[in-house]
């Protein structure tokens, strides 16, 4: 990957029905206030509940477990990027209910559009809050469905889940076969709820921040945390949105930043650490990144002092190793495996910022190591060695781990995804190119199935804003990407994806467009979405060099 070898990895054609519906949703999102009668709504407007009257109507929790340190996180980023009824209003409450319904739609097995068209209706009916006092009528929840009418039983209408999934059940009545991904998201809504025909255009005004908040539930925070690749380069979201990069050169550890969300990047800062390091990220329970460095003499970590802040020292976190991953549970305690040549270790936070000490598990020596959370949000573990592959998993999530699986033949490098219905994708690396298996359902899995592709590659895999598995090749000859054509479909064929490399990444901006990024000896690169369907070309991360990643 030389800057005078640049390849433009463009994207010609290759995205039809989901793929495109992103581009258009973004259309939709700037257009979408010339769709009414009226620019903007008006507080005068009747019978419209506005966010500042909503401490008169008496709430039901929307997440049982209430609102999350995330979703207040969440609702600080996105306040600033709203521009109609919502702008200013997003707390943490809000953001939970918001939350619920974008997990409901995930669900469901719907795309980015679906969220969107639920989210602008909660919004215009209750400026996103689930009232469990009737407002009009006898309507009750964040839809403000009537029991009278048949919508639900009063304790359904205030389950958010259950309520999506009515509006849901309306809506594909209304457009069937998916033909609600051609129509205009104010449309759509104001079809299921069947306002008066004066009102009809609301949902066409809160259109755009509906997309905004949708999208970045959707790429951003769930009721899950999914663990970032680990490698010679990491890259992670802080929790304001803007990714925090790593690399670990021969003399320690560097770290650039977006100075703004889906942004530039700072200039490289050394931050010292173990030479030649390799590293992993995870996100603690409060928001806070925290980085570990693995060498063949020793382990450190270091952290955010407060959620998108400052870093702290590197801090010894063991005696050194082979190669690591890490993730966190359910219950957001961070869980960090390691390799070497006795076998694979973990260890675990047993409180906030408290750690046991680490714990021997067998596996294959000197093992290459992937982490990814499954549908139920149990983490599971693959380590690929030079010989054999084996796999391991909590049995329950947060808790304790079964014992070691055979997974298949040895192999170079390991990478994992998951589908949007929550089923988990593997894919290894060896001399007869990128093999591939995936789960057909939570307990079984496929065959082994070559790709094709590059031999001996480093891999790397993110999820476009549609929810579909894209996969990062690179070794000495060159780079290569495959992508599913569908949500939860099968792959395409390997494109060039740019020239020879020694590591790659890759990570979402908070708008859910992909960044990737490229080592060589000369330094690092990236390269990044434009749209849904398109790549920018390779260039310097910083604007300079960086370290060398030979």
């Amino acid at each position: 990957m030389k800057p005078s070898q640049r390849k433009h990895g463009r994207v010609l054609g290759r995205r039809t029905a989901v793929g495109g519906l992103l581009v258009a949703v973004a259309v939709l999102a700037a257009s979408a206030a010339v769709a009414g009668a009226d620019p903007k709504p008006k507080p005068s407007d009747p019978n419209e509940i506005w966010p500042q009257a909503h401490l008169a109507i008496a709430t039901a929790p929307c997440d049982p477990a209430g609102p999350t340190g995330a979703d207040a996180t969440m609702a600080a980023q996105l306040n600033p990027q709203l521009h109609n009824k919502m702008a200013g209003y997003l707390d943490a409450y809000r953001m939970s209910c918001a939350r619920m319904v974008v997990d409901a739609v995930r669900d469901r097995g719907l795309n980015p559009k679906a969220a969107a068209i639920a989210m602008a209706t909660v919004i215009v009916e209750t400026g996103i809050m689930n009232y469990s006092e009737a407002v009009d009528h006898d309507s009750l929840g964040l839809f403000q469905q009537r029991p009278s009418a048949g919508w639900c039983q009063p304790a359904q209408c205030i389950d958010p889940t259950y309520a999506t999934n009515r509006f849901l059940d309306v809506m594909e009545q209304f457009y069937p076969n998916g033909s609600w991904n051609d129509a205009a998201i104010g449309d759509v809504a104001a079809d299921v709820q069947r306002p008066a025909e004066q009102y009809r255009y609301r949902y066409g005004v809160e259109a755009g921040d509906a997309v905004i908040i949708a999208n970045a539930l959707w790429v951003g925070q769930s009721t899950r945390t999914y663990p970032y690749g680990a490698g010679r380069v990491v890259s992670a979201r802080s929790a304001d949105g803007r990714l925090e990069t790593f690399a670990a050169g021969a003399d320690g550890v560097y770290h650039s930043w977006q100075t703004a969300v889906n942004g530039n990047w700072s200039a490289w800062r050394f931050e010292g650490g173990p030479a030649k390091a390799q590293l992993a990220i995870a996100p603690n329970a409060d928001g806070r990144l925290e980085v570990f460095a693995l060498s063949g003499a020793t382990a450190q970590h270091m952290w955010q002092t407060s959620p998108s802040g400052n870093w702290s020292s590197w801090e010894t976190f063991g005696t050194g190793g082979y190669r690591l991953a890490a993730g966190a549970n359910a219950d957001g305690r961070i869980e960090v495996f390691a390799s070497n040549a006795n076998g694979v270790f973990h260890k675990w936070e047993t409180s906030a910022n408290t750690w046991s000490a680490w714990a021997g598990l067998g596996g294959p020596a000197d093992a290459r190591l992937a982490m990814e959370s499954a549908k139920d949000g149990r983490l599971e573990v693959f380590a690929l060695s030079d010989t054999g592959f084996r796999h391991l998993y909590q049995v329950a999530a947060s808790g304790d781990w079964s014992a070691w699986e055979d997974f298949g033949g040895g192999g170079h490098d390991v990478a994992v995804s998951h589908n949007q219905d929550g089923r988990l994708e593997v894919f290894a690396t060896g001399s007869a190119g990128v093999m591939h298996r995936w789960q057909t359902s939570e307990t079984t899995w496929s065959a082994w199935t070559g790709t094709g592709g590059i031999a001996n590659a480093e891999l790397a895999t993110a999820r476009t804003a549609d929810g579909r598995v894209e996969v990062f090749a690179i070794n000495g000859s060159g780079a290569q990407h495959a992508w599913q054509q569908g949500v939860d479909s099968p792959y395409s064929a390997w494109e060039t994806f740019g020239t020879d490399g020694t590591e790659i990444a890759a990570g979402n901006n908070a708008d859910g467009r992909i960044e990737v990024f490229g080592t060589s000896a000369a330094g690092v690169y990236h390269k990044w979405q434009t749209g849904f369907s398109t790549w920018s070309d390779w260039a310097w991360l910083t604007g300079t060099a960086g370290p060398s990643m030979s």
